[in-house]
């Protein structure tokens, strides 16, 4: 597992992501307002990660932001400033107006597979 590649102890899901920025909340901000971003930071990436878990509903989430001041935005930063926080998952998911998780199981292949029921193309 890399710095900005998910991954899990065993992996048995892996997959992708997308999420469209929210207009009403700004995460940077709310950094800002808990003190642990400056006004001239941006979010240039992000991780939200749930640890251990015994099947136990999930109350709080470690989403941890990379930040980069605006003076530095570069398509490929040198360097970039890492803050942890822990929030629940809704708290995290009210950042995005959208928010897209796809995780398959290892080693089944799905790349001919018709799916019959709810699915999004």
């Amino acid at each position: 597992m890399g710095t900005f590649n998910a991954g899990v102890q065993y992996n048995d899901f892996k997959g992708t992501v997308a999420a469209d920025i929210s207009d009403n909340v700004a995460l940077t901000d709310y950094l800002v307002t808990l003190g642990k971003a400056e006004q001239d930071e941006y979010v240039v990436g992000l991780r939200i990660a749930s640890g251990e878990n015994r099947g136990t509903p999930v109350t709080d989430v470690s989403l941890v932001a990379y930040l980069l001041r605006s003076a530095e935005l570069a398509s490929a930063p040198a360097a970039v400033r890492a803050v942890e926080i822990r929030i629940t998952p809704g708290e995290a998911l009210a950042f995005f107006k959208r928010f897209d998780l796809v995780a398959t199981r290892r080693g089944v292949d799905f790349s001919n597979t018709h799916v019959d029921g709810p699915h999004y193309d």
